[in-house]
């Protein structure tokens, strides 16, 4: 009986070489043969998370459907809680990315008198 799994010659392609290891494996031991996340895998995590809170958020409003009375200053609005929890959390965002949008541009500003 022959062994297929002879030396690699100066002459032989890597790619002909009968190795015992399947190539998954020497890729695992080889840290420079890995692949690395990408950006890419980060946004396909963060939508598939995205769309799964979207699903509940849904949920959460269409099983809250008694309306409430909203007063603010003079004015008074009648909302399904859901709806009214929903509006609030919005506004709570808006306002967060408003200041963090004046901390970046504080920040920008500090860079470039440096």
């Amino acid at each position: 009986m022959s062994n297929n799994t002879t030396p690699l010659n100066e002459s032989q392609d890597f790619n002909s070489y009968d190795s015992p290891v399947a190539p998954s494996e020497t890729a695992d031991r080889d840290p420079q043969r890995r692949v690395k996340g990408s950006t890419a895998g980060g946004t396909w995590v963060a939508l598939i998370i995205g769309v799964l809170l979207l699903i509940i958020l849904l949920t959460f409003i269409l099983q809250n459907q008694e309306k409430f009375d909203l007063q603010l200053f003079a004015w008074s609005i009648q909302l399904p809680i859901g709806v009214g929890i929903l509006l609030s959390a919005i506004l709570g965002a808006l306002i967060m990315a408003l200041v963090g949008g004046v901390r970046i541009m504080q920040l920008r500003r500090q860079v470039k008198r440096a």
